[in-house]
């Protein structure tokens, strides 16, 4: 079928949506689904179809009318220079996180072989894509074993070098130090559930999303954690909350740490040298 009939079908079938949020939801699902880019739209690239494709199709045109989002009806979704695999287990990765792993990347760009932790990682895509663009050992670290299960399917993309472990951090025992901790932990406490998206609350995990009534829980136990297990002149980098960066700014007195700001202007990243 021609591309640009399957665009005109999205438009005219799927509901619930603005026209932009319309036109930018079926160009995503145009592309994670058929591999369809821009490009492919203004020479009308046709897809192979069949009546199997025919009723897939038909389904997601209902999913997508329920909101569901349209990387959980595709089992996928772009992060930094691929696509992922990702499920309703993990956290869909954002541009913000893209942002983390290109200052982590351009930062700790050398020849020696750095070892890295990637702390709640969810899809793996922090961990496999710092092992793809670092010369690096990378161990990937999540509470949840559906989370892992995912981040073992992203492995692939790395013809399975990184390691994925499933533990909480309280209780990880590394076997050698790291050069590099990252995490973009849960830092949203459940007092702020109310100011989170509805279509994020009702179709992303929870226990990815939240933290109990302290949003810093996570920064003071991995930074407990990199005392005992960062190598010296190591490097810690953060995602963080920025209704709450004074109290991550108390957290780090005494360490030599800066605060980046997202394309959005917000403070959205530390990143702490020992």
């Amino acid at each position: 079928m021609q591309s640009n009939l399957i665009y005109a079908e999205l438009l005219k079938k799927v509901k619930n949506y603005s026209d932009n949020e319309l036109k930018n939801i079926s160009l995503k699902y145009l592309y994670l689904k058929f591999n369809l880019s821009s490009s492919d739209l203004l020479i009308n690239k046709t897809v192979p179809w069949n009546k199997k494709t025919q009723e897939e199709f038909k389904i997601d045109i209902k999913k997508l009318t329920n909101k569901i989002p349209v990387q959980h009806i595709t089992g996928s979704e772009f992060f930094y220079d691929r696509v992922f695999h990702v499920s309703d287990k993990t956290l869909i990765p954002r541009p913000e996180t893209e942002e983390l792993v290109d200052v982590i990347i351009k930062s700790e760009k050398s020849n020696h072989k750095k070892n890295i932790l990637d702390i709640g990682t969810g899809s793996g895509c922090i961990a496999v894509t710092l092992s793809n663009h670092l010369t690096s050992n990378v161990i990937g670290l999540d509470i949840s074993k559906a989370a892992i299960d995912v981040a073992n399917k992203n492995n692939a993309l790395t013809s399975n070098k990184v390691s994925f472990i499933t533990s909480k951090i309280e209780n990880y025992i590394p076997e050698e130090p790291f050069d590099i901790i990252v995490s973009n932990p849960p830092y949203i406490p459940k007092s702020d559930e109310d100011k989170v998206d509805k279509n994020v609350l009702i179709h992303e995990p929870h226990r990815a999303l939240f933290v109990g009534s302290d949003p810093i829980y996570f920064y003071k136990i991995i930074l407990e954690f990199s005392k005992k297990h960062l190598k010296k002149n190591g490097s810690i980098y953060f995602e963080v909350n920025q209704n709450y960066i004074g109290q991550i700014k108390n957290l780090l007195m005494g360490y030599d740490f800066d605060i980046i700001k997202d394309l959005y202007g917000h403070k959205r990243f530390v990143v702490i040298k020992t």
